[in-house]
């Protein structure tokens, strides 16, 4: 049984080559907050010394000097280099201290022993224990045995705000570790106090590259193809976390399965930068090396731990050794049922033995059969084994009981769900319990092609596709198949179609399947019942009759509940203002007595307003029998519609917690909960943003007789869930197809109409209009290309200043460089404009707290907001966050130092769940005392001095303050200040001082001067600065695109690259989000074939449409006509390809034809009643004559398209 190791690498461009990145510019990763050691590389980095052409590219072992990241650019070097560290800044005393690093060598510390209760004395830290734990954790660790897992945590190419991954490096033997180094030139004090002032870093020398081998990522970084295929994502990330972790047998026999797949790829496509047949070899002969030292029972000492044989543990050890393995297993257990009167090697007193004895029989039959069959097979911590045993295991998702799990250990990875991400079961862990080694002399638990086995890998399959609710079976079956192939002979197996029809009773407990047309598809049980369980409830609803009321709601009742007499429209254009609440009136009206209705609309088109007014229109109609409950996804979304419509409002998992329906884990039961009966008016706010299973949770947690009405509000043009399905579209579609009377949408823009009247300008709607989905696709919507073609042009052609209108700038720019100085720029002229106050570069921050703190003095997080689609590119958020924080806090950044890569006043984002469950301290200054509270996902706040320090922070020179913890004001939660850091204090309870426990700022916080769409989503600010890249643009989407403008209340300045390319490209209809996700909620709606071929970057040139996707990527059903007809007749076409003209003007030709060589555009129109319609196009006709004579064909919109279009192709392209 040996003992490996994680280590965590920062990123490194070129393959941790000993080298200094070539071009380091592009290294955003190393400085980010998840790189190695901490924030250490940000603040030492000399970007302008690494960027030299001295220095770029060159190797370490021939410069002078040696980067901050020189713990981890040797690992894969071949020159010994020179490491470092300087003591830490509240070291009384010490040096810069050196130390010899041989090639191939990392330097590592566990740094989760150091921050654990066994590193305390009478509840503080004590480093000489520290120092103990940091020894017995290299102890375990045997040269020329174990192996070393090279990863980088989050801070990496492959990590992104939507699926946050580890990533593994590289693999190698462990050839020598080296000594503790100690810091020179401390003083007594100092080494008394820190255990003799160490360095927490400890090198780890290897073979490589004789035993060992690294991901070329390097060289693939350009092509996503590769990427995608030698990517390693580790199952369970539990050993890739604090640093450096130990890694069992077990986990080391599952990665390098994985690096088996990854080596053969790039032997195949042959990649040079290894021998990957040699490289194969040694992989090979590490699985056989591995199984022997897992051995059959690696469970078993934590079994004997879990029922009281402790003592029994290092016996077994030697058994092992000896190859008696299972003749110990065998004799435990016959002991146990008292069938021997000992145990091997293991003495127990008489009065053990018999509580010993007494504890097992008092456990069920089923208990007892698992603990003696399974659970030894499996390597399992012994809290996964408890939660396994417990009664309650249904809190962890496992329905099964011991007795199904033990007929198939399978359901473990299809049902169990851990109390945190570490805890989790993945498939290769059961696995090699069902197939052990054959040299191991154990027997297999089924057969290789198994229908458990089947099922699970399935199962597991569904469970990564997290946005999709089904795949197809052919799809499922290649990936499975292609997961196995790459496993040893012994375990091999490939499944066909045939064993999908066989085993479906079997399969079915686990799984749906469904036949449309020739094809077979595949859902998650859980993911098709909860379609089910919406369409059922959403259909019954529809399909009830109206309400009835005591007291009508008249016409003049609705327009006297919407006038707003305040409102700058009713006192300026009073008759524009009657109009439009006339048409929010009918809204109201039609939707009112429905028991199920939808209240949709774009940005500013008055949904809140609607919802208040229906909320009192109900107790008008029912009086006090009315009862109310508005939920919102997020707490941001509860509170704002809790403030504008003067009712309590709760976020869907507050409900879902209160009514039993949430795990302890934050994961959704399925059954279990009470139902809430006290409510007959349900509002769900934001339902853009509900996924499937989510709001199928709140659909289970209703008594549905008690219910009168439920009505949901959103917005469908904004971004689509991220996890799966698109329900909000999907329900909106299906209403409005069968019972239109439930939809209410709002069509009228208050918010434009507005800004129009008092002179604050229209463009951000203006622009956010031409992204927003037309419900109607039979028909061509000319006004909708009208006002693209328009708004385009006009983009395209703007003032120096960037301004389009009062409320709308953009910016175009080129290179990263170029990007970060024009945001910093346009945000301090905005500040400037807004406070009255002056930048001064000597006092940076002074201009920055003046202009979020505004007139009323108090922090605002709303005030202004940076929004990017990606989070580590140069144009991403953590780029940006950087730049601007440098900007905003550099001083004090200076002054005080950093904590987990943020500093006094910074603007922090807290991206985890602290709910009830797992609440965080915070001091309330209401009732002046420390207590738990709760903080959300998304939550912005500023960073404040914790009040411990008093004024410490002000004259830190004088008083050598450095900060060490901090607190936060988060928007919303002004009263209370949550702790971070370490030494918080204490909360009395009773009349005893409880003392806090530390809270990692990097496990809760990140700077959030620039943060993703998906962040910023429910959320509005006055000032919104978007950047739209050129690119990169695969994430890219309407949806997207109009979410990150549409935050923005009073201004937006988008920030394109270049030109308006980006512009076009998420204009065309195949950019949407919404096509590519296969759901059947109502309808089956499969994704087209080869649409995600659609989003890799320069798979299709721009315009060119693939036969499969016609109606995926044309605007009309009659342009999807035309298209299938050049199809038939093989003639090559392109679609909404921009045209310029020898100006410089251009339009959008709906198809461009080569034909014989040459350029022909066909425009197929809309509807033309409309005199504005009519001159616009006039217009387009004579661009054309002039610029393009004899090229222009048009059709028109009538019933006769298919003979028209039909005529002309045979006309002129035959």
């Amino acid at each position: 049984m040996a003992i490996h190791l994680s280590a965590r690498l920062s990123w490194h461009m070129d393959g941790w080559n000993g080298h200094i990145c070539q071009n380091p510019d592009c290294n955003r990763y190393c400085i980010g907050p998840h790189s190695y050691p901490g924030d250490k590389i940000r603040g030492a980095r000399d970007l302008a010394w690494e960027k030299s052409v001295e220095i770029a590219g060159k190797p370490c072992s021939k410069i002078d000097g040696a980067p901050p990241c020189i713990y981890s650019i040797n690992a894969f070097g071949a020159d010994p280099l020179t490491a470092f560290d300087d003591p830490p800044d509240f070291f009384r005393s010490g040096n810069r201290t050196s130390w010899h690093l041989p090639p191939a060598t990392v330097c590592v510390w566990p740094y989760e022993a150091m921050y654990g209760d066994e590193a305390k004395a009478s509840g503080r830290v004590d480093n000489w224990k520290r120092l103990e734990l940091a020894k017995e954790f290299f102890a375990a660790i045997e040269p020329e045995k174990s192996l070393v897992f090279h990863y980088a945590n989050l801070s990496n190419p492959f990590s992104t705000e939507d699926a946050k991954n580890y990533v593994v490096i590289g693999l190698s033997r462990v050839k020598k570790l080296g000594e503790i180094v100690y810091y020179e030139g401390t003083d007594e004090q100092t080494k008394e106090q820190y255990g003799g002032a160490y360095v927490w870093q400890k090198n780890v020398e290897t073979f490589y590259p004789d035993q060992g081998l690294r991901i070329p990522y390097h060289r693939y970084m350009d092509k996503p193809e590769v990427l995608e295929k030698i990517v390693l994502i580790p199952e369970n990330s539990r050993c890739f976390k604090y640093g450096s972790r130990h890694v069992s047998d077990d986990d080391a026999l599952s990665l390098v399965e994985r690096f088996i797949e990854i080596v053969t790829f790039l032997r195949d496509i042959g990649d040079d930068s290894e021998n990957w047949s040699v490289r194969l070899q040694w992989l090979n002969s590490l699985v056989a090396e591995l199984w022997k030292s897992r051995g059959l029972f690696p469970g078993l000492s934590r079994v004997m731990d879990l029922i009281g044989l402790s003592s029994a543990v290092t016996p077994f050890r030697s058994a092992v050794a000896k190859g008696q393995e299972k003749i110990f297993h065998d004799a435990v257990f016959q002991w146990l049922n008292a069938g021997r009167d000992a145990i091997p090697g293991v003495s127990i007193g008489s009065a053990e033995i018999t509580k010993i004895r007494r504890q097992w029989s008092l456990r069920t039959d089923d208990e007892r059969q698992i603990l003696t069959g399974l659970l030894p097979r499996i390597d399992l911590p012994v809290d996964q084994m408890e939660r396994i045993l417990s009664e309650k295991r249904i809190e962890n998702g496992l329905e099964a009981g011991l007795g199904d799990i033990q007929a198939n250990p399978y359901v473990l990875i299809e049902q169990y769900v851990g109390e945190n991400p570490d805890d989790s079961i993945n498939f290769s862990r059961v696995d090699h319990a069902v197939f052990p080694s054959p040299d191991l002399g154990g027997e297999f638990l089924f057969d290789t092609d198994d229908w458990r086995r089947l099922r699970a890998l399935c199962v597991d399959r569904l469970k990564f596709e997290t946005k999709h609710t089904f795949l197809t079976c052919g799809q499922m079956l290649q990936d499975v198949n292609r997961r196995l192939s790459y496993l040893p002979d012994w375990k091999r197996v490939e499944f066909t179609a045939r064993y999908l029809e066989v085993d479906r009773t079997n399969l079915e407990f686990a799984m749906v399947f469904r036949r449309e047309g020739e094809r077979d598809y595949a859902y998650l049980r859980g993911a098709y019942e909860a379609e089910r369980e919406i369409e059922d409830r959403i259909r019954k609803l529809a399909g009830y009759s109206d309400i009835t009321f005591r007291s009508p709601v008249t016409e003049r009742h609705w327009k006297d509940l919407l006038f707003e007499a305040k409102s700058p429209l009713a006192e300026k254009s009073r008759h524009d203002y009657e109009v439009a609440i006339e048409a929010q009136a009918a809204v109201c009206a039609k939707i009112f007595n429905r028991p199920i209705s939808v209240v949709c609309g774009a940005a500013g088109t008055g949904k809140t307003t609607i919802i208040r007014s229906i909320i009192q229109a109900i107790e008008k109609a029912h009086g006090t029998d009315a009862t109310f409950l508005l939920l919102a996804p997020t707490g941001k979304a509860a509170d704002r519609i809790r403030e504008k419509t003067g009712k309590e409002a709760s976020t869907i998992h507050s409900f879902l917690a209160r009514r039993g329906w949430l795990n302890p884990n934050l994961t959704l039961k399925h059954s279990g909960g009470q139902r809430e009966d006290q409510v007959t008016t349900f509002v769900i706010d934001e339902a853009s943003m509900l996924d499937l299973e989510l709001l199928a949770a709140v659909f289970r947690a209703i008594n549905w007789s008690a219910v009168q009405r439920i009505i949901l509000v959103g917005d469908p043009n904004q971004l689509p869930p991220i996890g799966r399905g698109k329900v909000f579209a999907d329900i909106i579609e299906w209403l409005r197809k069968n019972h239109p009377a439930s939809i209410g949408e709002l069509t009228v823009n208050l918010r434009q109409m507005e800004n129009r009247l008092t002179g604050k300008g229209t463009g951000i709607l203006d622009l956010a209009s031409i992204y927003v989905r037309n419900p109607n696709r039979d028909q061509k919507d000319e006004e909708e290309s009208i006002r693209a073609e328009l708004m385009l042009q006009r983009l395209q052609d703007l003032p120096p200043d960037g301004t389009v209108d009062k409320d709308l700038r953009v910016i175009y720019w080129k290179g990263a460089d170029d990007l970060l100085s024009k945001i910093v720029n346009r945000i301090v002229a905005d500040m400037e404009e807004d406070s009255g106050e002056k930048f001064n570069p000597e006092a940076a921050h002074a201009l920055w707290l003046a202009a979020t703190r505004g007139k009323e003095k108090n922090p605002r997080p709303d005030y202004h907001q940076v929004i990017s689609p990606y989070r580590h590119e140069d144009f991403g958020t953590e780029a940006i966050n950087l730049r601007i924080q440098q900007e905003a806090r550099g001083v004090g950044m200076r002054r005080v130092g950093l904590l987990a890569g943020l500093t006094l006043f910074d603007k922090v984002i807290q991206v985890r769940n602290r709910g009830a469950s797992d609440a965080i301290w915070a001091y309330n200054h209401q009732t002046r005392q420390n207590e738990r509270s709760s903080v959300f996902n998304g939550e912005l706040g500023f960073v404040v001095p914790h009040a411990l320090d008093g004024s410490k922070w002000q004259v830190p020179e004088k008083t050598y303050y450095r900060i060490k913890r901090f607190q936060v004001r988060f928007s919303r939660k002004e009263h209370l200040a949550f702790a971070y850091g370490k030494e918080l204090g204490y909360a009395m309870e009773g009349t005893k001082k409880r003392y806090l426990p530390d809270e990692k700022p990097e496990d809760n916080l990140e700077l959030a001067y620039a943060i993703s769409v998906h962040k910023s989503q429910g959320s509005e600010f006055e000032r919104v600065y978007f950047v739209l890249p050129k690119q990169k643009t695969a994430l890219l989407s309407p949806e997207l695109f109009y979410t990150g403008i549409t935050r923005a209340t009073r201004h937006c300045t988008v920030l394109i690259e270049e030109d308006i390319a980006p512009l076009l490209k998420i204009h065309r209809p195949e950019s949407s989000h919404l096509v590519g996700i296969n759901c059947s909620l109502f309808e089956f709606t499969p994704a087209p074939d080869g649409f995600e071929l659609i989003r890799r970057e320069g798979f299709f040139e721009e315009g060119r449409i693939h036969r499969t996707l016609a109606e995926a990527m044309v605007r009309s059903k009659s342009e999807v006509i035309i298209a299938n007809m050049l199809f038939d007749r093989d003639i090559s076409f392109l679609y909404e390809k921009p045209l310029y003209a020898p100006d410089g003007s251009f339009y959008l030709p709906d198809f461009t034809i080569v034909w014989r060589g040459e350029q022909f555009y066909w425009e197929h129109l809309g509807l033309l009643e409309r005199d504005e319609y009519k001159r616009h196009w006039d217009t387009k006709k004579a661009w054309y004559e002039k610029h393009f004579p004899g090229r222009l064909v048009t059709t028109e919109e009538s019933g006769n398209l298919s003979i028209t279009a039909r005529n002309l192709i045979e006309t002129r392209f035959s």
